[in-house]
C-alpha cells in the first residue's frame, strides 16, 4: 500500500506540473456541452437521450486523457526504473488510484454543467450519484488496463478506442439504464439491480486486470 501511494503521489506531482490529462479532458467535455448545448437550444430531450449523451461525454472525455497515465512512462523512458521502484501490483494499484482520482474531479465539473445546460429532469438524485460514481469507477479502471495494453504500440489512439469500446459497451448500457431510471419514479429494485450491475462489472474488471497487469507490465 505505501508504494502503491507513491505511485500514486509521484503521478500527482507530475500532473500538477503539466496539467496535460486534465487539459485533455476538461477541452474534450467542455467542448461537447458548448456544441450539445448550441445544437438542441432550449429543446427539451427525452430521458434515454439525454442519459446517452451524458455517458457519451464521459467515455470520450475519459479516454481522451486517461492514457496518459502509462503513456508518459514510456515516452520519458522512466518505465523501467518504475519496474525496478515497485511491484507491478503496487503499480497498478497507483495508476487505477491516479485515474480515478482525476475521472471523479473532471465528472464533479462535467456532470452538474451538462445537467444544467440541458436540463436533466432528475428525480432521484441520490440513485443518479451513485450510478455516476459506480459508472465512473468502471470507466476508470478501464481506462486504466487499456492505457497499459496499448503503451508501447505505435498506432496508441486508434488502439485506446478500439480496445476500451468493445470492454465497456456492457457497463455503458448499465449506466444508461441506470440514468433513466433515476429520472422517473423507477421501483427501487430497479435502480439497485442496475447498481448491482455496475459494481458487480467494475469488480470483475479490477479483478481481472489485477491479475493480467503483472503479465503486461513486465512483457
Amino acid at each position: 500500500m505505501r508504494q502503491a501511494m507513491a505511485v500514486l503521489e509521484k503521478d500527482l506531482r507530475a500532473e500538477l506540473r503539466n496539467r496535460a490529462a486534465v487539459n485533455a479532458i476538461l477541452l474534450f467535455a467542455v467542448t461537447a456541452l458548448v456544441v450539445v448545448g448550441m445544437a438542441l437550444g432550449p429543446a427539451k430531450l427525452s430521458a434515454p437521450l439525454s442519459a446517452a449523451l451524458l455517458w457519451v461525454v464521459l467515455f470520450f472525455a475519459a479516454f481522451s486523457g486517461l492514457a496518459h497515465v502509462f503513456l508518459h512512462e514510456e515516452e520519458t523512458n522512466t518505465a523501467m526504473a518504475l519496474r525496478l521502484s515497485a511491484p507491478a501490483s503496487a503499480i497498478y494499484a497507483g495508476k487505477l488510484a491516479f485515474n480515478l482520482l482525476l475521472l471523479f474531479g473532471i465528472a464533479v465539473i462535467v456532470v452538474p454543467l451538462f445537467v444544467i445546460m440541458l436540463g436533466l429532469p432528475i428525480v432521484q438524485w441520490v440513485a443518479f450519484v451513485v450510478v455516476l460514481v459506480t459508472g465512473c469507477l468502471g470507466l476508470g479502471a478501464a481506462a486504466t488496463i487499456v492505457a497499459a495494453i496499448i503503451a508501447k504500440a505505435r498506432s496508441k489512439g486508434a488502439l485506446y478506442g478500439a480496445l476500451g469500446f468493445p470492454i465497456l459497451l456492457p457497463l455503458l448500457a448499465i449506466a444508461v439504464h441506470g440514468t433513466v431510471g433515476t429520472m422517473g419514479d423507477t421501483p427501487l429494485n430497479q435502480l439497485l439491480r442496475d447498481i448491482g450491475g455496475l459494481v458487480s462489472f467494475s469488480v470483475m474488471l479490477i479483478t481481472a486486470s489485477g491479475l493480467l497487469f503483472p503479465y503486461i507490465w513486465e512483457d
